[in-house]
């Protein structure tokens, strides 16, 4: 989007090969067209490093557009990648290709998606060229020369496709409108399948789809930079080109803008997600948020854009910035989001023209200072085309109380209008109308108090208030339109439903400082409780002790309580209801299975009400009803009872529909319970069972021979009755313990174990290992104990814990132990201490089994690090052996020595006293 040097031109940034289209035959309508990229890299054209870097002349497949990457920093301070290509047969001039100007905000989705799939890579800006079949690309320096040899520099080839469609895209369609539509009226635009976007590409990119911002505040004109001579047949490849370049090569989500228009004047829709909506783009790196770019397709440095260009671009953004209440000819402050090439840090805040070009923003000389110089005329013919409209419109509060002030729908105006403010209330009938005059100088200001035409103040609801605008000539503003919520000036709380004879204290909220009159009808007694003044935290409530009627009130009755604002005489009113509820049981029953549950409570007793007592049984589709049982009139009282055969949910309801809070009943069965037949003294066992099918308490308790019973643990079962405890054993090895579980419910279920006699550990382990391996010590001890693991070098006295494990069932234990020195072990548990063993480190030795006569071989092994090992060596058969050499183990625990055995030998290595096994190398 910056200069043209050529009869070529430019667009957006690097590449990624995608799918050559399957060539079909032409359809008459507009259908998805896939593009074709190809990369051809750069190269050192001789040795040294003054040789030229080049492509060379390469013919190539058809292309339209190209453009080329290369990693940071691979091109020198002042170099430069210059292209041509053969069209027609002939070569063109030479361009530039520089750094693309344009670039996703950071942190976006193209920012995201552009950081994984092209790290560190910068894009050039591409040239449309039409269509060429060949390419030569170079590097040169600032003054022409050859540069040094730069490494990963591609050119990218794009060729956007034909097709027979592009010649007749078909009528532009209008826009689809999720805004009111703008007073400007909405312009045609060719829709992105209007010019073959294929689809697949923008959601193989960005699967998740667009991103979108809060509002349009703005928006930027751009060029595409490329020639200016195209046909009205070559737009939709243009964009084809520019929309696979974005995608592939800068690795964005999309194409980078929101609109394009050609020179012929028709608009084009740009990156996907709607037009209507504030959809992010990645056109102008730092500001794409809340901001739309429109692209003039061609370059307009020297040539300025043709009336019909500007005329549509006129009447796209009369329609865009009215849609959102903008100022063509104001002024809008955005902050600075992070662009590497934008004029502006990070964070600040920066103020625009609400139309400006894209070199207001970035180091960019977009869009061409041609078209640059036409947007103070670009301002005004949007001004002209939008006719009027209101500017930043909004309500300066969402809710306010009923009669508690006013309410201001403020707004700026395009121009001199007369506006009007009318204010529907929620019937839809309208209450108020307020109008006036309003300029550039002098805003809307709509102040209503809340009152109808006839002052009266109007009563709490949802207000719908509409602004609309008109202008002497006729010309009419986008109507603006909000929502007030008038709440009212007091609120009562109590609750909607209580118990019988239970304690209600009413209380709320009214004006700050002023007073609200309260009272409450029982049983068609009414009760008034007076003014009652209001907190300045605008909250009131009855006192509990003062002169006249206090709170709280007993319900005997139902309640109706009204409370009434002394200054609009707006009463709000509540009813608490006296519902039935279940005093006993207090929470979850237990019935021993077969007997009745007795269940009690109150209820309203006016009127000769009744309780029925419903009852759903667990796994019951439905409820069942029992009989009305007549409430107490005198006490408010009622009582039934019910025999449970399954675990079942409960509750009453009254004669009015009105039911209680339910509750849950269990029928307690038989118990059972299970425990080992033996148990080692000093030790627990787990004993099992069930309580009956239902979370009843369980009583665990035990006993040595004729003694009492004593309890040793309690629990409560589970929903189901399953339960699990542990019985300890007293130390009373040779005796029989006896036990027995109780749930209150059930008869109690017994048992008995013989006390085994305990034992202190046992542990074997291997005589010999080699260094550093791993062997398991094993043995045996109580089932369940913690078996403990202790270690000491050999000819040493203190003891340290190598690890802990437990006994299994069947009295067996293992741990594993790796030696690295001569070492004792022994075991501890509960019940005492094993023997102590020892496992003596033994060398090990290997060497090759043959080698030819008088070769070296190697013969090596492992020992303790930094001991003295000695090999010896013997002659097969012989019973006499030599010390062939003493060497030092390696700290890593080897060691090896040469040898060039002549005849057969054999070899055995001997350190700290232990000999490694005997082995024997042949010769040839």
């Amino acid at each position: 989007m910056r200069r043209l040097l050529s009869a070529l031109s430019i667009t957006a940034a690097v590449p990624v090969l995608i799918a050559v289209p399957v060539a079909s035959r032409p359809v008459a309508g507009p259908h998805p067209v896939a593009p074709h990229l190809m990369t051809v890299a750069l190269h050192a054209a001789g040795p040294g490093p003054e040789a030229p870097v080049r492509t060379g002349p390469k013919a190539t497949s058809r292309f339209d557009l190209v453009g080329a990457s290369w990693p940071a920093g691979a091109l020198a301070a002042g170099a430069h990648l210059q292209v041509r290509v053969r069209q027609a047969g002939a070569w063109s001039g030479w361009s530039d290709l520089d750094a693309s100007d344009a670039g996703p905000d950071r942190a976006s989705a193209d920012s995201r998606r552009a950081a994984v799939t092209h790290p560190d890579v910068i894009a050039a800006e591409p040239l449309w060229v039409g269509s060429a079949d060949g390419v030569d690309a170079r590097v040169v320096s600032d003054g022409g020369a050859a540069t040094g040899v730069p490494t990963g520099v591609k050119v990218v080839l794009v060729d956007g496709g034909t097709s027979a469609a592009d010649a007749h895209p078909g009528s532009a369609q209008p826009v689809g409108s999720d805004v009111a539509e703008a007073s400007a009226g909405r312009p045609t635009i060719y829709t992105r399948s209007q010019w073959g976007a294929d689809e697949s590409l923008r959601l193989h990119a960005c699967p998740s789809g667009p991103s979108y911002g809060s509002t349009i505040t703005m928006g930027f004109i751009h060029h595409t930079d490329n020639a200016n001579g195209y046909t009205q047949s070559q737009v939709p490849s243009i964009i084809r080109s520019i929309y696979a370049y974005h995608v592939n090569s800068n690795g964005w989500c999309d194409i980078g803008y929101n609109f394009l228009v050609d020179r012929f004047g028709r608009i084009w829709e740009g990156r996907y997600g709607g037009i209507t909506k504030p959809v992010i783009g990645a056109h102008t790196g730092g500001f794409n948020t809340d901001t739309f770019g429109t692209s003039l397709i061609g370059n307009f440095g020297s040539t300025a854009p043709s009336s019909a260009m500007l005329s549509a671009v006129e009447k796209l953004f009369a329609w865009k910035l009215g849609s959102y209440y903008r100022d063509p000819l104001g002024k809008t402050t955005v902050t600075a989001g992070y662009f590497s090439g934008s004029r502006y840090s990070t964070g600040q805040r920066v103020t625009f023209n609400t139309i400006s070009g894209h070199r207001d923003a970035d180091f960019t000389t977009c869009p061409g200072s041609a078209a640059y110089s036409d947007l103070p005329t670009i301002r005004s013919a949007v001004r002209h085309d939008m006719g009027t409209g209101f500017v930043a419109p909004g309500l300066s509060k969402s809710s306010i109380r009923m009669a508690g002030g006013s309410v201001t729908v403020s707004a700026g105006a395009i121009n001199g209008l007369t506006w009007t403010l009318k204010v529907v209330d929620p019937s839809g009938a309208v209450v108020r109308t307020l109008q006036g005059t309003a300029n550039r100088s002098t805003p809307v200001s709509a102040n209503w108090d809340l009152t109808d035409a006839l002052g009266t103040a109007v009563q709490p609801g949802v207000y719908t208030l509409t602004l609309t605008g008109v202008t002497s000539g006729g010309a009419t503003a986008l109507p603006f339109t909000t929502r007030l919520t008038v709440t009212p000036p007091v609120t009562l709380t109590v609750p909607t439903r209580t118990s019988y004879e239970s304690a209600v204290t009413p209380a709320g909220t009214g004006r700050p400082g002023g007073t609200v009159s309260v009272s409450v009808s029982s049983g068609g007694v009414v009760t008034d409780f007076g003014a009652q003044p209001v907190g300045s935290n605008g909250k009131w409530s009855v006192p509990a002790s003062s002169v006249g009627p206090v709170s709280p009130v007993p319900a005997a009755h139902d309640l109706t309580w009204s409370v009434t604002d002394s200054v609009t005489g707006y009463v709000a009113t509540r009813v608490t209801k006296v519902t039935p509820s279940i005093a006993t049981p207090a929470s979850t029953a237990l019935v021993r299975s077969g007997s009745a549950l007795s269940i009690g409570g109150t209820a309203l007793p006016d009127n000769g009400n009744t309780v029925t007592l419903m009852t759903q049984p667990a796994g019951a589709t439905a409820a069942t009803a029992a009989a009305p049982v007549l409430v107490d009139p005198s006490t408010g009282g009622w009582q039934t009872s019910y025999v449970p055969t399954a675990p079942t949910t409960f509750w009453v309801r009254d004669a009015r529909n009105l039911g209680s809070i339910s509750r849950l009943v269990y029928p307690v069965g038989s118990a059972s319970a299970a425990a080992p037949t033996s148990g080692y003294a000093g030790r627990s066992v787990r004993v099992t069972g069930n309580a009956g099918n239902a979370p009843a308490p369980v009583t665990l308790q035990s006993r040595i021979g004729q003694a009492k019973f004593a309890t040793v643990a309690t629990t409560t079962a589970a929903t189901d009755g399953h339960f699990a405890m542990r019985l300890p054993i007293p130390d009373n090895a040779g005796s029989t313990l006896s036990w027995r579980i109780t749930t209150g419910y059930a008869s109690a279920v017994t048992g008995a174990l013989s006390i085994l006699a305990t034992f202190p550990p046992t542990v074997t382990g291997p005589a010999t290992a080699h260094w550093n391996s791993t062997h398991q010590l094993t043995g045996t001890a109580v089932p369940g104990d913690l078996v403990t693991v202790w270690t000491r070098p050999v000819g040493t006295t203190s003891w340290v814990q190598a690890g802990s494990t437990r006994a299994a069932s069947n009295t067996q234990w293992a741990f594993p132990l790796t030696f690295t020195r001569d070492t004792q072990w022994q075991a501890t548990s509960m019940s005492g201490t094993s023997p102590t063993g020892r496992t003596v480190i033994r060398p090990t030795i290997y060497a090759k089994s043959s080698v030819p006569a008088g070769t070296r071989v190697i013969v090596h092994g492992t020992a303790i690090p930094g001991s003295s090992l000695t090999l010896y060596r013997s002659a097969p058969g012989s019973s006499t052996w030599y010390a062939a050499k003493t060497v030092t183990v390696g700290a890593d625990g080897k060691w090896s020595v040469a040898r060039y055995p002549r005849t057969a030998v054999r070899f055995r290595a001997t350190s700290g006293g232990h000999t490694s096994r005997t082995i024997t190398v042949s010769t040839t």
